[in-house]
């Protein structure tokens, strides 16, 4: 982990590589200072791809059985710790502690879980060649270092959704989450760490994406770059990972619609309309944005959205009853 929490984090502990920039994860709901984490540089990005490319020699060659184990160890640590992850989660970006508690700790841990077992299938395939006296192979191989950058909407989710299939497959992984939000994935990283996952398999750096995104998808030692966000940035990591010919994956933003036929369950349609718009203050890339509805049912469907936005609680994260937070 090449940035840590120096002051008022999520576990007051950590290792900095380099000074960086003091940048302060702020609380959404009150603006309160959540922690200081020093900002990476270029020069920090480098040492940490450097120790990724060395722990993928060692990594790569683990057995399946071997990386399962270390992952499903992984996920009985943030087990321990799920509490501890869903109030860092709802601080630093402000989603409703419930969202945090059942939705997405939980589901982060339920991943980590599914590639422990994941680790353990890696397929190829075999076939006759067209001569009939050879065999045609495919073999599945790790790719090397991955570098990838994650949003602040979901930052736990993001953060195991970028991590965990590379290094079940025996890749390594530099991971840049959110400058606003980069707490949970460095206490993934500390977690990795507690498992048996060797250093330099997960890192973390932090920093504004112009400087440390831009130093980690150029760097010539990733091999991969993962990116979730807009479309105008995904642009500009495509252009700078081609110079290096890498391989790109890209989600980028959406705008879906809510399509109610005539046939619907109406109250159903209502209650999906609300919550698809609304979950995690509408920051989802899924996040119903429009609703196409057909004649028979739009009157009834109108007057149940505007009842059913009446009744949504707004206020404090942390409590409980809260149905809906802050904007990160």
């Amino acid at each position: 982990m090449t940035a840590a929490v120096v002051a008022d984090g999520p576990t007051g502990q950590g290792a900095g590589v380099g000074p960086g920039t003091d940048g302060e994860v702020v609380n959404p709901a009150d603006g309160s200072v959540v922690a200081r984490v020093p900002w990476s540089t270029p020069a920090d990005v480098n040492d940490a791809v450097a120790a990724a490319s060395t722990a993928f020699l060692e990594w790569s060659r683990a057995t399946p059985g071997e990386r399962s184990a270390a992952l499903q160890r992984l996920a009985g640590r943030m087990s321990a710790r799920a509490e501890e992850y869903a109030r860092v989660e709802t601080r630093q970006c402000g989603k409703p502690i419930r969202l945090s508690t059942e939705f997405d700790v939980p589901g982060s841990i339920d991943n980590v879980a599914f590639f422990a077992g994941a680790a353990r299938h890696l397929e190829g395939a075999a076939s006759a060649e067209w001569d009939g006296v050879h065999t045609s192979i495919i073999r599945r191989e790790p790719i090397g270092v991955v570098g990838s950058i994650a949003p602040w909407n979901y930052p736990l989710q993001m953060a195991v959704w970028k991590a965990l299939p590379a290094i079940a497959a025996g890749n390594t992984i530099v991971l840049k989450p959110a400058e606003i939000t980069p707490l949970t994935a460095m206490m993934l990283v500390e977690d990795a760490r507690a498992a048996g996952i060797p250093d330099g398999v997960v890192s973390v750096v932090v920093g504004a994406g112009p400087v440390v995104g831009e130093a980690l998808v150029s760097h010539r030692d990733v091999r991969m770059v993962s990116f979730t966000g807009s479309t105008p940035v995904g642009r500009r990591v495509m252009e700078l990972a081609t110079a290096g010919i890498k391989r790109v994956h890209l989600e980028l933003g959406g705008k879906a619609p809510f399509v109610v036929f005539d046939d619907a369950d109406l109250e159903a349609a209502v209650h999906g309309a609300v919550a698809g718009s609304l979950i995690n203050s509408g920051q989802d890339c899924t996040a119903a944005t429009r609703a196409y509805v057909q004649r028979p049912l739009y009157d009834a469907f109108v007057a149940g959205v505007a009842d059913l936005f009446g009744a949504v609680r707004l206020g404090d994260p942390m409590d409980p009853a809260t149905d809906m937070g802050p904007l990160v």
